[in-house]
């Protein structure tokens, strides 16, 4: 495996700064009012300089940086930037993982698209720099999750740190035990017994370990070398895409309202495909007309990835609600949001099949694998008595050339 980590600032600046552009350059912190007995989220670089450091009371960092200018977190533009953020590194990554200031993807394998690796680690980051509109992200790329983040932090700013396979303790070896991610009290024990580095600990011998900390004693030591096998974790699962339609006056035909939940359901599932996910959960909220609202929501036996397949589940969430009373608004949700795995798409299943899911799927195929690796079928003028004459293969770009 060979996992690419890049390091950016903080979504929630980000954001910022684009919500106030006269900022740029200011010392900002961002969390609220600083009356507030709120920790600060993310501070500039200006603010960072005076000391103010996120998970400090936002007082506190006011008598750091009383100059500073405060803005509170806009929660939405922050998922919306990660969801912008997933959807563009699926283009080149199969496996992303989007964090408030961090990004991971997988270089594992050959992209068609890029001579080796560095030429696809590049593209990663110039996609992650035309997103975010801030200052280029710095980038790590090596074989574990660990050494990847570490050497991101080694690297600067539009600059990439490439640990070469097999290096990946002689890389570790100088840095302080701190950054490893352990328990304080393990690292308390490791600094009591003299050991300062990460190679000290390294040199250590698994049984060692074990039998200082117990099965977890293996991980340490394989943290250290840099051989954990930590990967990519997707974790969009917290993240709730919907979509709200508000009727012209109240309604309370049953017709009515599939026509709206269809709408609804139809523009999250083209979402859904543009940013390569799928939902583990459908729901639906109706907005009554005294103002409370009743929801509902179900899990699918399969991940829904398309608007055909969302339908279907709320087509039958919707069959079984009784409607106590005239509907103002529906909405629409999904949820538990997860790159689409990788399954062939079954002709015989409504949805699988869809023009544009293989239209998609094949697209992301010539992308990473070259247009070889996709074929489409072509009726033979002359077929003959034999079933295999009577098609033959060829290359998209063939046909389109015609």
């Amino acid at each position: 495996m060979r996992i690419l980590c890049a390091r950016y600032a903080h979504l929630g600046l980000i954001t910022a700064l684009r919500r106030y552009p006269e900022l740029r350059g200011e010392a900002v912190i961002v969390g609220g009012a600083p009356e507030l007995r709120l920790p600060v989220i993310a501070a500039s670089a200006a603010a960072r300089a005076a000391g103010v450091q996120p998970g400090q009371p936002l007082r506190q960092a006011q008598q750091l940086c009383p100059r500073a200018a405060f803005v509170p977190l806009d929660s939405g533009a922050m998922a919306q930037q990660r969801d912008s953020l997933c959807a563009s590194l699926h283009q080149l990554s199969p496996a992303v993982e989007v964090g408030e200031e961090e990004s991971l993807c997988d270089l594992s394998g050959s992209h068609v698209a890029y001579a080796d690796e560095a030429g696809w680690a590049s593209a990663a980051a110039r996609r992650l720099c035309a997103s975010l509109d801030a200052e280029p992200p710095a980038v790590g790329v090596a074989g574990s999750r660990f050494v990847a983040r570490m050497a991101a932090r080694a690297s600067q700013p539009g600059r990439i740190r490439r640990v070469q396979r097999g290096s990946e303790a002689a890389f570790l070896a100088p840095l302080p035990l701190d950054v490893l991610p352990i328990e304080a009290s393990i690292a308390a024990r490791l600094a009591a017994f003299g050991l300062d580095c990460i190679g000290a600990v390294a040199a250590l011998s698994p049984a060692d370990l074990q039998r200082q900390f117990g099965a977890g004693g293996i991980d340490l030591h394989r943290l250290a070398r840099g051989e954990d096998a930590g990967g990519i974790h997707p974790d969009p699962g917290l993240r709730v895409w919907s979509e709200r339609l508000v009727f012209d006056g109240s309604i309370g035909d049953l017709e009515t309202l599939l026509r709206a939940a269809q709408q609804c359901v139809e523009a999250l599932g083209g979402r859904l495909l543009a940013a390569g996910l799928a939902a583990g959960e459908v729901g639906v909220a109706l907005e009554l007309e005294e103002g409370r609202a009743i929801t509902e929501a179900v899990v699918p036996a399969a991940p829904l990835g398309n608007g055909a397949e969302a339908w279907t589940a709320m087509f039958g969430l919707l069959g079984g609600m009784q409607l106590p009373g005239p509907v103002a608004a529906v909405r629409v949700l999904v949820t538990r949001l997860a790159p689409v795995g990788g399954r062939q798409a079954d002709l015989l299943r409504p949805g699988d099949g869809a023009r544009e899911t293989i239209l998609v799927a094949a697209q992301r195929l010539r992308l990473r694998f070259g247009d070889a690796v996709v074929r489409r079928p072509v009726l033979a003028v002359d077929p003959g008595d034999l079933p295999e004459r009577r098609f033959t293969w060829e290359s998209p770009a063939v046909a389109a050339s015609r």
